[in-house]
């Protein structure tokens, strides 16, 4: 009897047992795999990364922004242009004019332009304040020795700086090149001028200095579309207020310029 259940005791035990090492295979096996499965979705999580390294590198291949389609290097430019000049108090402009310019490379040239305006009517229109004095005082008044300078046409030389180029996606199916420019220059200005005394007019010519800067848009390869500021420099009128001070004298007009070149 104690024979019998002694066995029955050793087969439970036996049987406790391969189940336990069944078990403990199976773990094993799963673990096994977990740990597989980490490694290829750790490898792939990896790959995915540099992937997007790569593409967000700025050291990616760009072929749409890393050559200068247009070039400016040894060319000419002739063009024409018209301007509003609306910073004076007596009166306002619409000047037409000319120029010319040369590169020497894709980043530096030389400009030669000239505008007329010496068209009352037309080119040259009185301000506001104008008409108001002319009908407050009647003939007490005359625009010709009772206002400031009244310009005539103008001639300057300029150095233009191209330092940046660019271009954008226009409606994402068609690229647009542009650059911007500044330029620094001198020149002449011819103006219709009253005497120190207010007694008199004369047609007299100034110095002056010139500064600006703008946006050119390349229609084509050798048409340019110019949209520009200039700001001008020189000395006024002498009025009683100003006669003993040359700062005070300095006038400070501001034009904007639109325009187009063929580039040679």
């Amino acid at each position: 009897m104690i024979s019998l259940n002694s066995k029955r005791r050793s087969a439970k035990a036996s049987g406790r047992l391969r189940a336990l090492l069944v078990a403990l295979v199976v773990a094993l096996v799963t673990l096994a795999g977990a740990t597989a499965s980490a490694e290829d979705n750790k490898g792939e999580d990896k790959s995915l990364d540099e992937k997007l390294d790569t593409y967000w590198s700025v050291d990616r291949e760009l072929p749409a922004v890393q050559e200068r389609t247009f070039t400016r290097e040894g060319r000419i430019g002739l063009g024409l242009y018209a301007g509003l000049l609306s910073s004076e108090p007596f009166y306002y402009y619409y000047p037409v004019g000319l120029r010319g310019s040369y590169f020497f490379n894709n980043f530096l040239g030389i400009e030669v332009e000239g505008s007329f305006m010496d068209a009352p009517g037309v080119l040259t229109h009185d301000t506001e304040l104008t008409d108001f004095l002319e009908i407050a005082r009647e003939d007490s008044f005359d625009k010709a020795i009772d206002t400031e300078d009244r310009f005539l046409w103008r001639a300057n030389v300029l150095l233009t700086w191209h330092p940046l180029y660019g271009k954008l996606a226009f409606l994402q199916r068609k690229l647009t090149h542009f650059d911007f420019n500044l330029a620094l220059g001198a020149g002449l200005v011819g103006v219709d001028r009253p005497d120190d005394l207010r007694q008199d007019h004369s047609s007299s010519v100034a110095p002056e200095l010139v500064f600006g800067g703008g946006i050119q848009f390349f229609a084509t390869h050798d048409i340019v579309l110019r949209l520009e500021g200039r700001g001008y420099v020189y000395q006024g009128a002498k009025t009683p207020s100003n006669e003993d001070s040359f700062v005070k004298q300095l006038q400070v007009p501001t034009e904007f310029l639109l325009g187009a070149s063929y580039m040679f």
